[in-house]
């Protein structure tokens, strides 16, 4: 009996210890989890991850061959072989015409023409239109017909220019060219009248460029078949002193293409008032403050002053101030 009661006394007292211990562990304000909770927590051991798959590597590209090395010329090398001192000019560029309407002859060409003026005089832009069709056809077929009312036929052509409805006018714009086609010669009376109406047009039509190319075409057949002094004359006198760059620029076409119809012989010996007129023209084109004006000045210049004549000539003709300044833009334009 006493020594079962001294070993209930040291087993009380182990657990005395074992319970202050306890205590003294864990912190303050948690409890102590005891019972199969805490058991059941510290004893199951974590379930194993499952291995990553290896990565799957892609094989490296096999490198490309370098391209082959080639030789780039120099540029000192490349520059100057675009630029010649014989580089050939290109020619003047104007406006394709379309093919013109095979008309067919009028069976009575005297009461055409007096049908003609009737439609002319009437408002309705469809009977404008039917009555310079017929002109058309009497300039074609019937030209001896014209001939007696010439003045009267240029003076309704010449209002039905001026129309605002864009078909009117340019029906009447291509009419004038026919005559000029067709009469040729026979058109010099008119051609001062006639020409500065189409270049009045091409001011009044700035926002309308069909309207200027049909005038242009116009122009262009009156420069081919008219007499060049009659020509000359009616440019001059409207075109270059105009204050529209537009009006001045179709002068300068013109008379690019005037030269280029007569050559550089024939334009310098034509007689002393036509070729001092048209040396004075040039000079003003080249120095002309419009871009679309000049380069015609400079190309007619250039063809001119290649004749042993020109130096003497363009002497007499222009000034010496004024001379000087177009050498200076004209030595200008050969460097380029």
């Amino acid at each position: 009996m006493k020594l079962q009661s001294v070993m209930n006394i040291l087993i009380s007292m182990l657990t005395e210890k074992e319970a202050v211990s306890l205590q003294k562990a864990e912190p303050q304000g948690e409890p102590v989890k005891k019972g199969p909770r805490l058991f059941r927590r510290n004893s199951v051991a974590p379930l194993p991850r499952p291995a990553a798959a290896p990565k799957k590597t892609r094989p490296a590209p096999a490198p490309k061959p370098d391209p082959p090395k080639t030789k780039r010329p120099a540029r000192r090398a490349a520059v100057g072989s675009t630029k010649t001192t014989n580089m050939k000019k290109p020619a003047l560029q104007t406006v394709k015409a379309q093919p013109k309407e095979e008309l067919k002859p009028l069976p009575n060409p005297v009461q055409s023409l007096s049908l003609v003026f009737q439609h002319l005089s009437q408002d309705d832009w469809e009977k404008k239109v039917e009555g310079l069709e017929l002109l058309r056809a009497l300039a074609q077929h019937h030209p001896d017909t014209l001939m007696d009312k010439l003045h009267e036929v240029c003076l309704a052509l010449i209002e039905d220019i001026k129309n605002l409805r864009s078909s009117v006018a340019c029906a009447a714009i291509d009419t004038l060219g026919s005559l000029y086609t067709h009469l040729q010669k026979d058109m010099d009376v008119q051609v001062e009248r006639t020409g500065r109406a189409l270049l009045l047009r091409v001011a009044q039509a700035s926002a309308n460029i069909f309207v200027q190319q049909q005038a242009n075409l116009a122009l262009e057949a009156m420069v081919k078949n008219c007499s060049p002094a009659r020509m000359l004359t009616a440019l001059l006198n409207t075109g270059l002193s105009h204050l529209s760059a537009a009006v001045r620029a179709s002068t300068a076409q013109q008379l690019h293409l005037l030269a280029d119809e007569m050559g550089v012989t024939a334009m310098l010996t034509a007689g002393q008032s036509f070729t001092s007129r048209f040396l004075l023209a040039l000079s003003k084109m080249c120095l002309d403050a419009a871009a679309a004006v000049r380069p015609h000045g400079l190309a007619v210049l250039k063809q001119l002053s290649l004749h042993k004549d020109f130096m003497k000539l363009w002497q007499k003709a222009v000034e010496e101030k004024e001379r000087f300044s177009v050498q200076k833009v004209l030595q200008k334009a050969r460097r380029m």
